[in-house]
């Protein structure tokens, strides 16, 4: 794995495992990275989902717990994410955002 990948890598599981933190909120759909909303999407299909003030579609924090223990410890991704494709600074930025 070249240090680039492995960076990816890290950064994916960093944004993961941050949603499973029992105070993560609620998120935006927007807010999650590109490349992991259509896997979002597709699971949270029969899910419930609402709106904020904005008209934002927003994910109730425990679905997002459902769904990254899902990709971590299960399925996986419905389709495979190219490692050299996943912008690492976008993960970073949304982890740290989860965290303030």
């Amino acid at each position: 794995m070249t240090s680039a990948s492995q960076a990816a890598y890290q950064a994916l599981r960093d944004y993961l495992n941050s949603l499973l933190s029992p105070t993560h909120p609620d998120q935006a759909l927007v807010e999650v990275p590109s490349a992991l909303r259509p896997s979002l999407e597709a699971f949270m299909r029969g899910k419930t989902e609402y709106q904020d003030e904005a008209g934002r579609r927003m994910i109730y924090a425990h679905d997002l717990a459902a769904w990254a223990g899902d990709l971590i410890h299960g399925a996986g991704l419905i389709t495979p994410l190219p490692l050299a494709t996943v912008d690492v600074a976008a993960l970073r930025a949304a982890t740290l955002r989860q965290a303030a």
